[in-house]
């Protein structure tokens, strides 16, 4: 059974700034445990008193960062079924940043799986979470299964400086913050998945073989649209197909009524600008997409629910646990 660690994987996903009910059985939600990996006395670990805010009842930064990254865990934890544990290993660090603008959070996969026990596509590379997920078994049990980074830098000078961090949980960021659990729960749809492992500059398959994600993913109009069939060249320019790349699983274009923009026809339009965008490009919806989503590349607002996701993860293989959409 093939697997492969980060080292060798694609980048992993950022996300940027510019200047009804739910239900589902607790028997099949996914315990997502969170491992700190800052050093004592900064990121999760910063003892700097703080008031509690938003339901978030930390008395220190550190603190209710944690408690905020809990949250958003188990967010998705009740939306994906896996009854093996997933590991997030997490830490604040420096990344890029200016005064206009900066990256918020990185994150994604550190290890993928093929033909193992369970697997619904042969000779295909499923993210760690979900290889577990599917096979009922901890693929490598010595590693993380996601890796996730956020910008200790955020409000700082030379850094959105006029900007901060909130942490409430109640997605009632006040003007002049931005909402951590919103960009918690993004990172953490790249690690459980919403990502292409095909290279933006070269076009090539991972290690040669076809991904979950980018077996959805077309180029409307073109003589081969489907990505497992192009060459490595037609890839390369789908990737920069502005408005036609789209995303053709079963399921999202079932839920395709449910936007209001960014779909054409029952297709999803995916993120495909010209020139590429590190990190952002392809491995996201369409920022046309109405109403907003929470895995367009750039944030917006705090959104706490994955929503028009679910169906595209059910695309991906996942068992969910919720209705299809809110």
């Amino acid at each position: 059974m093939p697997r492969c660690k980060n080292r060798a994987l694609a980048p992993v996903l950022s996300l940027a700034l510019l200047a009804g009910a739910s239900f589902w059985s607790a028997a099949d939600a996914a315990q997502i445990v969170v491992i700190n990996n800052n050093a004592a006395g900064v990121g999760f670990n910063d003892a700097t008193a703080a008031s509690p805010v938003g339901g978030n009842t930390g008395t220190t930064v550190g603190a209710q960062r944690l408690i905020a990254f809990q949250f958003a865990a188990d967010h998705w934890g009740q939306r994906v079924a896996s009854s093996v544990p997933i590991r997030v290993g997490a830490q604040f660090s420096a990344l890029s940043c200016t005064q206009n603008s900066a990256v918020l959070g990185s994150a994604g996969p550190n290890t993928v799986f093929r033909n193992f026990a369970g697997a619904p596509r042969a000779n295909t590379w499923y993210v760690a979470a979900e290889a577990n997920a599917l096979s009922g078994s901890d693929q490598d049990p010595a590693t993380d299964d996601i890796n996730a980074n956020f910008n200790s830098n955020i409000g700082q000078p030379g850094c959105l400086q006029s900007l901060g961090w909130y942490y409430g949980l109640d997605g009632n960021n006040p003007s002049g913050t931005i909402d951590f659990v919103a960009v918690l729960i993004h990172e953490m749809g790249h690690g459980l998945g919403f990502l292409s492992l095909v290279d933006l500059s070269t076009g090539t398959k991972f290690n040669g073989f076809d991904d979950t994600y980018m077996v959805n993913l077309e180029h409307h109009g073109a003589a081969t649209p489907d990505f497992p069939s192009m060459t490595d060249a037609q890839r390369v320019a789908a990737q920069i197909a502005t408005g036609n790349l789209h995303w053709t699983g079963a399921n999202v274009q079932a839920a395709s009524s449910f936007l209001t923009a960014g779909a054409v026809g029952t297709h999803v339009r995916m993120f495909a600008p010209n020139p590429i965008q590190s990190g952002s490009s392809v491995s996201h919806w369409d920022t046309v997409a109405t109403p907003d989503q929470i895995m367009e590349p750039s944030y917006t607002s705090a959104i706490h629910m994955p929503n028009f996701e679910r169906p595209l993860f059910r695309d991906l293989g996942w068992k969910m646990n919720q209705p299809r959409l809110d």
